[in-house]
């Protein structure tokens, strides 16, 4: 009986060994086995894992790997098992992934203060099976209507090289409201500032970039784009005045009638820039938890020697930092601040709308801008794929014109902070506006894509409510 006994334990301890072996701890990678992949080819699954023959290999980049392959939007299932190669030498790693449904067509419709309207989209987000992003959008709206297109590839040929293809037509109406000049809000038009000057940008637009990814998330990037502004008939805003614009005639009609035409707000022409852009980006999407950081510093300028107008630069900072909290609830944080030097009008910074909620759509303009947004979102049910996630946010910006000297623009009155029309405080204060809100998002996990977006914004210096609504495209 002893001796039976023991026999079971060794051979209960052999099988456990054996066991332990089939799973090496580390060792060197002699093959990649990818199972299970329907549309996304292999070497793409590889490369978005960042493993390749001959890497080293251990256990702890297992989480990782399937981190990676979860965030990169492709794939509703990943599992990941390594086993002693056959060889007898070295790790063979099995990716086992489920493709997601890549492709959409969806329509849309979203309601902001300013602009209604709706379109219709295709997104692809896994073209020819190797992780290239498809974008065609459309829409008719009171405010906005556009196109916009874009390609992006990743990795050329399988190198550190990326690229983008894109173009953007849009024919924009816009408000330009009374430059505030106190903090508080004390000239009203439902509560935010007054709308003195409307007019329709016309603005066709196309651009390429190419870019290198130097390591892990460090980026490089040039891009080269060229647009031609114009714009149609540009007038008084009913009850604005001719001394709200700082004109002293209507070029045709009069205030009397409510068909004062005025100055167009800039100048049409050429515009065509150059943007230099380093970033390194350590974002990943864990199930619609967003987690890591990424940072950015660009500039951007005229290019007057390719046949650009206009001679401006912008240079900006971004941060982005997201964090997981108690397992499903997600802490975000973003900034930027940026200047520029004589910007035409349609390269001005804009604030207000679904990135300032709680104010109207592209309320405060100028050429420095400085803005933060702070939001914590939490889950409230998930049915099959489908969730509902809450949230709460604040968001923070301060907008304004350092100087008012570009040959391109038509200003507003008190456009330019330090005019000498109100006190050193409310000099300083006036452009400084923030919000706090609520809303909430839903998903679907098989498509990963906000089928409906609901906030809602309370304009602090305002005393003001906004809603903002939109179905089908969210993000």
């Amino acid at each position: 009986m002893r001796a039976a006994f023991l026999a079971l334990v060794f051979v209960f301890a052999s099988t456990s060994l054996a066991s332990a072996d089939s799973t090496p701890s580390s060792g060197v990678i002699k093959e990649i086995l990818v199972e299970e992949n329907t549309k996304t080819d292999d070497d793409t699954v590889a490369l978005i894992a960042r493993i390749e023959v001959d890497d080293d290999w251990n256990l702890d980049m297992i989480e990782e790997i399937k981190a990676r392959l979860i965030s990169s939007g492709l794939f509703k299932d990943v599992t990941v098992f390594s086993e002693p190669h056959k060889s007898g030498d070295g790790v063979k790693v099995t990716i086992v992934v489920k493709d997601k449904h890549s492709w959409v067509i969806a329509p849309a419709f979203y309601t902001q203060p300013t602009n209604i309207g709706g379109g219709i989209g295709f997104g692809e987000n896994n073209l020819f099976g190797k992780n290239q992003k498809l974008l065609l959008y459309g829409q008719i709206a009171t405010g906005d209507s556009f196109f916009i297109g874009a390609w992006v590839i990743p990795n050329l040929g399988g190198t550190r090289l990326y690229a983008q293809f894109d173009t953007f037509l849009k024919s924009q109406r816009n408000f330009e409201y009374a430059v505030p000049t106190t903090y508080i809000n004390d000239v009203a038009d439902q509560g935010a500032n007054k709308a003195v000057r409307e007019s329709r940008l016309n603005y066709l637009n196309a651009g390429a970039k190419l870019g290198i990814e130097l390591f892990r998330g460090f980026k490089f990037d040039v891009r080269i784009r060229g647009a031609r502004v114009s714009y149609g008939k540009t007038k008084l805003v009913e009850g604005a005045t001719l001394a709200d614009v700082g004109e002293d005639v209507c070029l045709s009609g009069s205030e009397a009638t409510g068909d004062c035409e005025v100055e167009d707000p800039g100048a049409k022409g050429n515009d065509v820039s150059t943007e230099f852009t380093l970033s390194i980006d350590r974002r990943a999407n864990y199930y619609g938890i967003a987690t890591g950081y990424k940072y950015s510093a660009s500039f951007e300028n005229a290019q007057p020697g390719f046949g650009s107008d206009f001679r401006y630069f912008l240079a900006g900072i971004g941060i982005y930092r997201a964090e997981k909290i108690l397992d499903r609830h997600n802490l975000i944080f973003k900034s930027s601040i940026g200047y520029g030097r004589q910007l035409p009008f349609q390269q001005e910074y804009l604030t207000g709308g679904s990135s300032m909620r709680g104010w109207l759509n592209n309320q405060f303009r100028g050429d420095f801008r400085a803005v933060a947004n702070l939001e914590y979102s939490v889950p409230i049910f998930t049915i099959k794929g489908f969730g509902v996630r809450g949230l709460a946010f604040w968001d923070s910006a301060y907008t304004t014109f350092l100087n008012t000297t570009s040959p391109d623009r038509n200003y507003l009155p008190n456009s330019q902070r330090g005019d000498g029309t109100s006190t050193k405080f409310q000099e300083y204060m006036a452009p400084f506006k923030n919000s706090v809100g609520v809303g909430t998002r839903f998903y679907l996990r098989q498509i990963v894509l906000p089928l409906l977006g609901l906030d809602v914004g309370y304009g602090l210096e305002a005393g003001d409510v906004q809603v903002y609504l939109a179905i089908g495209l969210t993000d």
